[in-house]
């Protein structure tokens, strides 16, 4: 029996995906990368069975999918010590950056199998004491400052983010939450639009929460081309992407490989992305604008100018470098 265990986050709150009780639902609606790359790994026969391991003050019943007579598993407890009496896995995934995967991994090291530490934002190593026997990386700078790691590449749902024929409505999508302020660029990226009269005539659409937050920016610095959508769902997101001519991460080296890079390219729509924003390389070479702190303004503009070049670009890269299967091959290669 090939066991394999993953540790998505240590926070307590239900997601919507946990609504969805049967395999097919699961399949087309969920986004979350983290929740799909263990069931790809069912489905490509890497492992017998999955368990995906969550916090809950609550007694929750376990879900449980069945995956060609192999069980994907949700699983919740009070504490992930309690989880220690269960039998180990081969590997185990910890998205890293939490103290209770320090913890567990520190009091009973061998009962986890082979330990594997995403590293995130300024989370890069773990920070508790934590023992991990392989380091994965989401940039190419991290993996040259930090000898010894491994390239980690994630891509997003097909059935969810996907190119599709409609009418341009907007220059760019901007997706980003307000909650993380410090990560992701926002006033930086607002600013920049002040300062330019090409950049106030584009039509920028936004997407995240707390848009009181970005509307309050756009007074301070007087910028009235940005239309705030608020939160919305996957669904809607590629759809607005669909409609734009490029997607824009801005992310600083406070965020973590923010996985709205790969959304916006499996839309089909071309990335413009902060060169210090963490993305590998290998992601970059078709349908990608990259802006450097030097000459913001020319490249953005030299972008929009020229999208429909972009375009072409990344809707080839789909096929043959972002697909499904390319990606999550070079995962299971390090494993």
């Amino acid at each position: 029996m090939r066991r394999f265990w993953l540790f998505r986050s240590n926070l307590k709150s239900l997601e919507y995906y946990h609504d969805f009780k049967d395999l097919e639902t699961f399949v087309n609606k969920c986004h979350d990368y983290y929740m799909l790359l263990p069931l790809w790994l069912l489905q490509a026969d890497y492992f017998d069975e999955v368990t995906i391991w969550r916090l809950s003050d609550n007694n929750l019943d376990p879900i449980v999918f069945d995956v060609n007579g192999k069980k994907y598993y949700q699983r919740w407890c009070k504490s992930f010590q309690n989880i220690l009496c269960h039998e180990e896995p081969d590997i185990s995934f910890f998205r890293g950056g939490f103290r209770d995967y320090d913890e567990i991994t520190k009091s009973k090291p061998s009962l986890f199998g082979k330990k594997i530490y995403l590293g995130a934002g300024q989370r890069i190593n773990a920070q508790w004491g934590g023992r991990y026997d392989l380091y994965l990386m989401e940039d190419d700078q991290d993996l040259i400052d930090n000898p010894g790691t491994k390239p980690f590449y994630k891509t997003a749902s097909p059935f969810i983010f996907y190119p599709f024929e409609t009418k341009e409505k907007w220059d760019i999508c901007w997706p980003c939450n307000f909650t993380q302020i410090k990560y992701k660029g926002q006033e930086e990226f607002i600013k920049l639009i002040s300062e330019h009269k090409e950049l106030k005539k584009l039509k920028i659409v936004h997407c995240g929460n707390k848009p009181e937050i970005g509307k309050q920016l756009c007074n301070k610095y007087q910028v009235d081309n940005i239309e705030f959508k608020g939160a919305v769902n996957r669904e809607n997101l590629n759809k607005l992407l669909n409609e734009s001519k490029f997607g824009l991460n801005f992310s600083n080296r406070l965020d973590g490989c923010p996985r709205v890079s790969t959304e916006v390219l499996m839309s089909g729509t071309p990335l413009m992305i902060h060169e210090r924003t963490r993305l590998m390389s290998y992601y970059k070479k078709r349908g990608v604008v990259g802006i450097g702190e030097k000459n913001q303004y020319d490249t953005i503009m030299e972008g929009i100018n020229n999208h429909k070049k972009y375009k072409e670009e990344v809707l080839k890269a789909i096929k043959k470098e972002l697909s499904f299967d390319n990606t999550s091959e070079k995962n299971i290669s390090l494993w």
